[in-house]
């Protein structure tokens, strides 16, 4: 809500949004073009732009419209920019109006509020050219003026019309039941249906007439502020500018008034309450008496139950005490009759307990002999079988001893060829292991002669070169060699000189 409408100046279109959100009675915004949006610009939405050329207005090329829509223009040549940012929303004015004279000279203060919005709207059908025309031809401050000239005139009219008692009920949002507008409408002054309709103990003995008064009052307020609306919207249409309502928010009496309808209320509220504290007495009093009646009549009513049930009980007492001896009675007769029966079901079951022990010893002799004699068959036929049995078995072992023999000497005849080989075999695998023996032994020697003497040269020979070899030049085997080999030598030697 604003108590004032103002235009202002910012440096750049992207403020423009808080400031319009901060500055509630702000309407229309100059923006400068900053040196970084040299080439283009940008137009917020929610609001009415207006493009200048060089200082002149600037339709939109394509739209051909005075409001540019929002969105970003690329390639814009500097002399091209935004001049007036115009807001979309509508605005809340609120216009005090100071000493007003009502209907008896009291002197009042109301408080009026104005709803608006600049038109221009091309998706309403309104003619974006209106925008225009407000930023150049009213302004904020020419609005704000006309508009108080006007409130001013129609709110004293209104306060000139009704007492100071009925100015309240022209404020906007009051209301008065259906059942009093009806009678206000059907006559202002019936004694007769004020009688009819109100309620002395809850309202007071002027309310249902302060009522008929306040909807009177508030009927010329509705018509007054739809009048006002009216003449306001013929007013400024034509400049740019919709009112969309126009609301009495308070009516404000001097202090003494005031004080003094409070009084009256008090002593309103005061009566209506010794009222309502006697009433209430009286009921309280209605109500004791009728307890007291209900509770006798409760007595009585209990005290006519508990004789009537004593009889009832004296009544069903003897019907009870007959019925206990009807039923010993008939209990007699049904003991006796069902020991009888108990006796003959006995008599009748040893009977038959007898009947079939009987029966049974008789199936249990015949039973026996009729197995005795066919175990005796049995057993014949199963003898019979048996050393059958045994003569087949005897036969048949006879016959396979002489055909095992038969394939035996059969088997011995085809396989002796057979066993020659494997003997051979075997001798030729020991002497294959016995010729591997001596390739593994190191220390066999082979000579190609059979001359002892040249053996035993190529023996001492070989047991030289091994011991050439060792660390221990005097060990048995090389003594032995040399001895063997000297003994040799001179042997020979002396065979030649005896041959000589």
């Amino acid at each position: 809500m604003a108590d004032q409408l103002i235009s202002g100046d910012c440096s750049s279109v992207s403020k423009a949004a808080k400031i319009f959100a901060k500055e509630s009675g702000l309407l229309v915004l100059r923006p400068s073009r900053p040196l970084s949006q040299f080439f283009y610009f940008m137009v917020p939405s929610g609001m009415y732009a207006l493009v200048t050329r060089h200082g002149a207005d600037e339709n939109h090329p394509d739209l051909q419209s005075a409001v540019w829509p929002a969105g970003l223009y690329f390639g814009v040549p500097p002399w091209l920019s935004i001049s007036h940012l115009v807001t979309h929303e509508s605005v809340v004015f609120d216009l005090p109006i100071k000493g007003c004279k009502t209907k008896d000279n009291v002197t009042v203060q109301m408080d009026v509020s104005i709803v608006f919005r600049i038109m221009g709207d091309a998706s309403r059908g309104e003619d974006p050219e209106l925008v225009r025309t407000f930023v150049h031809r009213l302004g904020p401050r020419g609005l704000q003026q006309q508009l108080t000239d006007a409130m001013d005139e129609a709110v004293r009219g209104l306060a000139r019309s009704l007492t100071h008692t009925e100015v309240y009920g022209a404020r906007s949002g009051s209301k008065t039941s259906s059942t009093t507008l009806e009678i206000s409408e059907r006559s202002d002054d019936s004694e007769e249906i004020f009688q009819e309709t109100k309620d002395e103990t809850l309202e007071g003995s002027s309310s249902f007439r302060d009522k008929v008064a306040s909807h009177k009052a508030t009927q010329k307020g509705v018509d007054v502020t739809e009048k006002m609306q009216l003449r306001l919207n013929r007013q400024f249409s034509p400049q740019g500018v919709e009112i969309e309502d126009v609301m009495i928010k308070s009516v404000s009496l001097p202090e003494d008034i005031t004080r003094q309808m409070e009084q009256k209320t008090m002593i309103i509220s005061a009566n209506a309450q010794q009222r309502m504290e006697h009433e209430n007495d009286l009921q309280m009093t209605r109500m004791k008496e009728q307890i007291e009646t209900l509770f006798q009549t409760f007595r009585e009513a209990r005290q006519a139950e508990i004789t009537s049930g004593e009889e009832r009980v004296s009544h069903e007492k003897i019907l009870l005490d007959d019925a206990i001896a009807d039923a010993k009675k008939s209990e007699a007769n049904i003991k006796e009759e069902y020991l009888l029966k108990i006796e003959r079901m006995n008599a009748d079951t040893e009977r038959e307990v007898q009947r079939i022990k009987d029966e049974m010893n008789y199936e249990i002799e015949k039973m026996h002999a009729d197995a005795k004699k066919t175990a005796a068959e049995l057993k014949a036929d199963t003898l019979l079988q048996t050393q059958t049995l045994v003569s087949e078995a005897g036969f048949t072992a006879a016959k396979n001893n002489a055909d095992k023999f038969q394939i035996l000497s059969k088997a011995e005849g085809k396989i002796a060829p057979w066993l020659e080989k494997k003997k051979e075999f075997e001798t030729k695998e020991l002497e294959m292991s016995v010729y591997n023996s001596l390739a593994e032994n190191k220390d066999l020697i082979i000579t190609g002669s059979d001359d002892a003497d040249l053996s035993l040269i190529a023996v001492s020979d070989a047991i030289l070169q091994s011991a050439n070899g060792a660390s221990d030049g005097n060990s048995r085997s090389l003594l032995l060699a040399q001895l063997a080999l000297m003994n040799r030598g001179t042997a020979h030697i002396i065979g030649e000189e005896e041959k000589n």
